[in-house]
C-alpha cells in the first residue's frame, strides 16, 4: 500500500508497478523532507516504505492499531507530496543531477576529441570536476 498525493493509499499487492513507482517518489521526498516530520511518524513510514513493513508488524511494534498505522501513512504520504509541491526540493535535485551529467558526458566525449592537446586536457579536468560533482549527489 502507497499513498498519493491525494493521500489516497493503494495496496502494495495490488498493483506491484504502481506500488514501485510510489515507494520510489515517497523515498525521494522523504530524503528531503522526512526531517520535518515528528519523530515516531517519521519512523512509522520509514518502517512501511523503506524497510517494507506491514500495518500489522508496524502496529504490534508500536502499539497501534492497523487504521493508525494507515492514517499515519497516509497522512505522512500527503504531507511529503505537499512539501514538494510547494518547495519542489526534489525536481530541482534531479534536474541539478541531469545536468551535472550531462556536461561530464559532453566534457568527455570532447577530451576524446582533443586528445593531450591543452584544450583537451582542460575538457579532461571539466569531466572529472563534473564526476565529482555528480557523486557528492549521490
Amino acid at each position: 500500500m502507497s499513498t498519493g498525493k491525494d493521500g489516497k493509499i493503494c495496496s502494495k499487492k495490488a498493483d506491484a508497478k504502481d506500488w514501485l513507482q510510489e515507494a520510489a517518489h515517497l523515498s525521494v521526498y522523504f530524503s528531503f523532507y522526512g526531517e520535518l516530520l515528528g519523530e515516531k511518524t517519521k519512523r512509522i513510514f520509514e518502517d512501511y516504505v523503506a524497510n517494507d513493513m506491514s500495518l500489522a508488524e508496524i502496529a504490534r511494534e508500536y502499539g497501534l492499531s492497523r487504521q493508525g498505522v494507515y492514517d499515519v501513512v497516509k497522512r505522512c504520504g500527503a504531507k511529503l507530496y505537499e512539501y514538494e509541491e510547494s518547495l519542489h526540493l526534489a525536481e530541482r535535485f534531479s534536474k541539478v543531477e541531469e545536468q551535472a551529467e550531462r556536461i561530464r558526458s559532453e566534457a568527455a566525449e570532447l577530451a576524446g576529441a582533443l586528445g593531450d592537446s591543452p584544450e583537451g586536457e582542460s575538457a579532461t579536468r571539466i569531466a572529472r570536476s563534473a564526476e565529482e560533482l555528480i557523486s557528492s549527489l549521490q
